[in-house]
């Protein structure tokens, strides 16, 4: 056992916290993760346990820092690596989007040009069969039947 219980730097999922707690302790990681897992199903107990030993809980090199600096050093090591990993979420985000919004887009454009050569030919009179007071209606329809197949796929 050593003197201290410290974050480890090796054995780490996500802060080294619970290997830390295996190496002060002298039992396996494993155990310890699970036990913080069992621990989350009550209450969520684990994740607030969790979250307080990764405040409080001082690396290896911090241990001759008082507990207020290796604290505040914990809290800003978690802002970044959260707001990292916000940042990345939305660049994946805004990538599946962008996506969906180009191909959107796209077939949004054509149905308006399909409108607008509709209402063309009907001015001049060049479709004077075909009703306008069906045109919506049908538009309604066909989206409809777009989505609907495009769902099923």
């Amino acid at each position: 056992m050593s003197t201290r219980i410290t974050k480890s730097k090796t054995d780490r999922v996500i802060d080294g916290v619970c290997g830390g707690l295996a190496e002060y302790f002298g039992i396996d990681s494993l155990l310890v993760r699970l036990a913080f897992v069992a621990l989350m199903f009550i209450n969520g107990l684990g994740v607030i346990l969790y979250i307080v030993l990764m405040i409080i809980m001082p690396k290896a090199e911090s241990l001759d820092k008082p507990s207020k600096e290796t604290i505040q050093e914990n809290v800003l090591e978690m802002g970044e690596r959260i707001k990292e990993a916000g940042e990345e979420l939305g660049e994946a985000f805004s990538k599946k989007t962008e996506e969906k919004h180009s191909n959107r887009a796209f077939w949004f454009g054509i149905l308006l040009i399909l409108i607008g050569v509709i209402f063309l030919l009907k001015n001049f009179n060049f479709i004077r069969w075909f009703d306008s007071d069906l045109l919506w209606p049908l538009i309604i329809i066909l989206i409809g039947v777009w989505l609907l197949i495009k769902r099923w796929r």
